[in-house]
């Protein structure tokens, strides 16, 4: 799943953020503003409020398209519209994951808000948004494009549950069970007595294609296909049940779970986009991908955590498709 981008610009600097739209696609999900991200009867500022909830990151074109008159100067100045999304985005995403992109006119840029002053932007050389030259635009935006490769790695805390789900599952099911199968000298499987006190098992988290997958219903469907059975690993504390594969892979036991407590994430996106309708529009299937990733690099992070060493290269991340 490729992190998501919006990418917003007036009108005017459509042709500019079109060519930046191509630069990014290559390793992200960039989305336009003009390609039918609007829905037709929702005002623009509920829409706004919508994308500010499913994109992982935004770039904001900052041209010279209006003009400003301030303490008595004169000034070229971008659309109002563009610096109001620009704060939107940086209020909900953080400045590390809202970018603008300032083209440059002959004179100079274009006049900015103070309050943006001493803050690192991309400054695109002078007349660069006439002509369009492509091979520069990619020059000129390889160190934001390798930004958003490694900021996408990041896990951050947000008004969605995935982070969170991820620590709780970590913490309360990864953890022992792990910790469990490392210290244990075999385990039964189909009747048969496997000694895994090589290390010869591997744990596989399943994360589900879609949210609406995060249930019991999908587990079942998932060890139905991988012909695995259930199986209940019991420890001092409580009983953890999951799923193992009857047939040893190269002499490895494979484990699998599948967390369904993902499907708070999908009643939580169902809260937040909230309308008076049914079903599941594109801004849901946006944000659904968008939990499922933070959810998979929370715990990818986590289990780099010295807590993790004994059993970290016995943990897989399967994403299904």
């Amino acid at each position: 799943m490729k992190p998501s981008i919006f990418i917003g610009s007036s009108s005017e600097a459509l042709p500019l953020a079109k060519a930046i739209q191509t630069e990014l696609a290559a390793s992200f999900r960039a989305d336009l503003w003009s390609e039918n991200l609007f829905e037709l009867g929702e005002d623009t500022l509920n829409n706004l409020l919508r994308f500010v909830q499913c994109y992982d990151f935004a770039v904001l074109v900052l041209t010279d398209d209006d003009v400003t008159k301030s303490r008595k100067h004169t000034t070229a100045s971008p659309r109002d519209n563009v610096i109001l999304e620009l704060g939107m985005f940086m209020g909900a995403l953080g400045r590390r994951r809202a970018f603008p992109i300032i083209a440059q006119a002959a004179d100079g840029p274009p006049k900015l808000p103070s309050d943006l002053l001493g803050n690192t932007a991309i400054f695109l050389s002078k007349g660069l948004h006439k002509s369009l030259n492509q091979p520069q635009i990619q020059k000129e935006l390889a160190h934001l494009i390798t930004t958003l490769a490694e900021r996408s790695n990041e896990s951050n805390l947000q008004l969605l549950p995935s982070t969170g789900l991820a620590i709780g599952y970590f913490q309360n099911f990864v953890l022992p069970v792990c910790h469990e199968l490392a210290n244990s000298k075999t385990v039964t499987v189909g009747g048969n007595a496997i000694d895994i006190s090589q290390g010869n098992y591997d744990f596989t988290v399943v994360l589900p294609a879609s949210l609406s997958d995060a249930s019991i219903q999908g587990a079942k469907k998932f060890s139905t296909a991988q012909k695995a059975e259930e199986f209940v690993l019991k420890t001092s504390s409580r009983s953890f049940p999951f799923y193992v594969n009857t047939v040893l892979q190269s002499g490895r036991v494979i484990f699998y779970d599948y967390p369904t407590t993902l499907k708070a994430s999908h009643e939580a996106i169902r809260i937040a986009l909230a309308g008076p309708y049914l079903g599941y529009g594109k801004h849901h299937l946006i944000l659904d991908q968008k939990e499922i990733r933070n959810f998979e690099r929370t715990l990818r992070i986590l289990m780099l955590d010295g807590v993790a060493a004994q059993f970290r290269d016995n943990v897989k991340i399967l994403q299904l498709p």
